[in-house]
């Protein structure tokens, strides 16, 4: 859940900066971080359940991409250049602040 804070952060305050019409407040900021964290969160619980390969893991990490994607083309105006770029930059923040979560907290022990 820090992980899930912190990234909803750093998308609404890029969003702040970038789009000065306010488009995207905090509370869409967090459904494009939401949304895929809950995607990932149950297909990792299938994964485990029918001992289906690993690498559908990190398969469903592309739903950061796809999750933001969809909803910013339901929820505003922007074209899909700028729609696919920022869904580029919602993926990018949630490797960062996962790849941060490891270093501080390290590697979760199985």
């Amino acid at each position: 859940m820090i992980q899930i804070a912190i990234a909803a952060f750093l998308v609404w305050a890029f969003f702040k900066v970038k789009e000065k019409n306010g488009d995207i407040d905090g509370f869409a900021a967090t459904s494009l971080i939401l949304v895929p964290a809950i995607i990932v969160f149950l297909g990792n619980i299938a994964i485990t359940t029918f001992a289906a390969p690993i690498w559908l893991a990190y398969v469903l990490e592309l739903s950061y991409f796809v999750g933001p994607f969809l909803l910013l083309k339901n929820m505003t105006t922007f074209s899909t250049g700028k729609i696919a770029a920022y869904s580029a930059i919602v993926l990018v923040i949630n490797i960062i602040t996962q790849v941060l979560m490891v270093i501080l907290f390290g590697m979760p022990k199985a």
